[in-house]
């Protein structure tokens, strides 16, 4: 039994070890393009090794064959060279990225519009609003430029990404924007910003409304989905349509005052029934300390001086011992005036 415990102990952390070491596994560990891409000279691993694996889609699980197309299940030991290993993977791919220029380096032949078609293949909502926008009807800037800075690292989607900075500052819209519509880059930012955080202040005021017990169907579409909200806020965004933008922005905010006049509403009323509340209680503690004490009264003081009570008819009275002693000392004979 000493020696069965020890055991049973050692072999638990090394399940633990083994499990640990299972759980943080690399993932794309079978994707063929990761693995094969990554150790290829030049930029390609650097756009594996240091762009794409800072990027939002490294941790969406996006991988090369994602945006590239080819297939990335494959492995090496199905095929009999490097070669046909490489043919079969790029069988599918889209021809307009494996462009090889002189420095034997790949590059891509999309510009333009068919960058928005080309992530709009899973962002299509947004690709419809950048299209009807002057920057897709002009072609440039493409999403990469905004979202990636011409690279593979593509960034979590922000409000940082609208940079109205100046050109010496390094801001992004600046160096096609003038003043002019420049002013509009910032006022469209800065409605973004104040959206974000009435919701963001909204929600937690609605959360506080259903802990207390109330709910509205209307509040709870902005609430609740909060998130498909912003959502929605980004894609009218990048169509940079100012009366769209207008338009959605003071819908969320009439949602967001209501939500506010209802929270002040509730917050009176339940501070008023708190005050009630004292206010009863107190005045039940006064009328049940003034009770104690009429009751305290009566022991102390009424009742020691109570009147002596008559005895009752039919009850013999006694005499206390002196009147019984002057009763035979002064008999009284029959026939004697008094």
């Amino acid at each position: 039994m000493k020696i069965a415990l020890p055991c049973m102990f050692v072999a638990i952390a090394m399940c633990s070890v083994a499990w640990g070491v299972e759980s943080k596994a690399e993932p794309f560990a079978d994707n063929a393009c990761v693995q094969c891409h990554r150790d290829l000279p030049g930029r390609s691993s650097h756009i594996v090794s240091v762009e794409w694996k800072q990027s939002i889609h490294y941790t969406a699980s996006v991988g090369c064959d994602g945006c590239h197309g080819g297939n990335a299940a494959i492995r090496r030991d199905q095929f009999q060279s490097d070669e046909e290993f490489k043919r079969a993977a790029h069988l599918e791919r889209n021809p307009e990225f494996l462009l090889m220029n002189r420095d034997k380096e790949f590059v891509s032949a999309v510009r333009g519009r068919s960058v928005s078609y080309l992530c709009g293949k899973c962002h299509a909502k947004i690709k419809e609003q950048h299209l009807g926008s002057p920057h897709g009807e002009f072609g440039d800037p493409t999403c990469l430029y905004c979202h990636g800075q011409g690279s593979h690292q593509i960034t979590q989607p922000s409000l940082a990404i609208i940079d109205p900075r100046g050109r010496a500052e390094g801001g992004r819209c600046s160096p096609c924007h003038r003043s002019g519509t420049m002013k509009a880059v910032t006022t469209i930012k800065q409605m973004l910003t104040d959206t974000e955080a009435r919701i963001a202040d909204s929600g937690e005021k609605y959360k506080k409304l259903e802990e207390w017990g109330y709910r509205n169907l209307e509040l709870e579409k902005l609430h609740h989905h909060a998130k498909e909200t912003r959502s929605q806020l980004r894609q009218i965004f990048h169509s940079f349509n100012m009366r769209d933008i207008t338009n959605f922005t003071a819908e969320i905010q009439a949602v967001t005052d209501r939500t506010e006049a209802s929270y002040q509403l509730i917050d009176r009323l339940r501070k008023t029934q708190r005050k009630q509340t004292a206010v009863g209680s107190m005045a039940v503690l006064l009328l049940l300390s003034f009770a104690a004490l009429l009751i305290f009264y009566k022991h102390a003081f009424l009742e020691p001086h109570k009147p002596k009570q008559p005895p009752k008819s039919g009850t013999k009275s006694v005499r206390p011992p002196s009147d019984r002693r002057m009763a035979r000392a002064e008999p009284v004979s029959a026939g004697t005036a008094p």
